[in-house]
């Protein structure tokens, strides 16, 4: 069988987040016998020379993100690699495979992580990226989304259901260590610190638990860490919540974490949950995007009745209060998350994705 080689074109992250470490674990895992996976990257970023490392080739495109002739040397590339598919995520690195797809007159897959009405803050960048998307989609010949939630808003916007295919994020087994503490119960959370996230809301929640020894660690960074900084601040908080920055080591997060909670406005599918899952933490959702497909509430974790801090203080009062309830949880989840969430059934289900929309 030819091998079929695929374009990922990525417009690139200063801090990492899903698409990143997706965009990671597939090119570890794939299978090279059947497909050739070649980066193409707007620019230098950290993911850039981690895909670098793992041997698999690597095009750079200088000139930062907005540049339009690199639509034409996209489409030169396809040429000279005889590319049989462009794929790409999200709507910076969409728009230039989609043209640069038109041009070549090569497929174009993408892959949606996240629901774009709550990706961007800013009225005007949120109007000017939806009306680009809608402008060029008609030239995505399959999308991939990472949960049945995103699908549902797809097809909403007016994307054709036998376009869309689900594909679970895969995970790795988190095999947990037990960290040495000081008495004190950990409630941690990992992920950018993004309005869409919702830690001004865990941090709000926090200060009203009413139960003591409890520590609050959120591992991320992003442009909201200033505005966090200074809730901590003014809530007289500060020892008690720590924003420990941008991590690697989920194992090593997850070892010191407790109770995990995910306090997310909007959430494209969840990483991190079924990574704590898997590490057996009990867990704590807000009722929002795929957080519900995820968790069984009550079964494999808490799913707060609302976004709002009120309900998470509920929920993480009721978890300190049960300790049956605490082992209960973390055990079931982690049980459910490896049957669900295969590594293995992720890169084989998005290969044969690649492999069916090539030319």
């Amino acid at each position: 069988m030819k091998i079929k080689k695929i374009l990922i074109v990525y417009s690139g992250a200063k801090h990492q987040g899903g698409i990143e470490r997706y965009l990671e674990n597939l090119f570890a895992l794939y299978d090279k016998k059947r497909l050739k996976l070649i980066l193409v990257s707007l620019g230098e970023w950290p993911l850039t020379e981690k895909i670098r490392k793992t041997g698999a080739k690597t095009i750079v495109l200088a000139g930062g993100r907005v540049l339009p002739q690199n639509i034409l040397k996209i489409s030169k590339i396809v040429s000279e690699e005889k590319a049989s598919l462009i794929v790409s995520q999200g709507v910076v690195a969409n728009s230039y495979a989609r043209s640069a797809a038109a041009l070549s007159k090569t497929p174009h897959l993408t892959t949606v992580h996240s629901d774009m009405d709550l990706d961007y803050s800013n009225p005007l960048i949120r109007s000017v990226y939806k009306t680009s998307d809608k402008v060029v989609r008609w030239r995505t010949d399959r999308y991939i989304a990472v949960s049945k939630h995103l699908r549902s808003k797809l097809i909403k916007s007016g994307i054709k259901g036998d376009k869309i295919s689900v594909i679970y994020n895969g995970v790795s087994e988190i095999k947990s260590k037990k960290a040495k503490k000081d008495g004190e119960i950990v409630i941690g959370s990992i992920g950018r610190l993004h309005k869409v996230k919702g830690y001004e809301k865990l941090i709000k929640a926090f200060s009203i638990v009413n139960s003591t020894g409890l520590k609050l660690i959120i591992w991320g960074e992003g442009p909201e860490r200033k505005s966090l900084e200074a809730l901590i601040d003014s809530l007289g908080l500060k020892g008690k919540v720590e924003l420990a920055g941008f991590t690697d080591d989920i194992v090593g997060a997850l070892s010191k974490t407790d109770i995990y909670v995910q306090p997310s406005l909007s959430e494209g599918f969840g990483l991190t949950v079924v990574e704590a899952m898997l590490a057996g933490k009990p867990i704590i959702v807000t009722p929002v995007g795929s957080l519900k497909e995820i968790v069984t509430d009550g079964e494999t974790g808490i799913i707060a009745k609302s976004t709002s801090p009120k309900a998470l203080a509920n929920s993480l009062e009721r978890l300190l209060s049960d300790e049956e309830l605490l082992k209960n949880l973390g055990e079931n989840a982690k049980r459910d998350a490896k049957e669900r969430f295969s590594m293995k059934s992720w890169v084989r289900e998005t290969e044969k994705a690649y492999l069916e929309t090539a030319k």
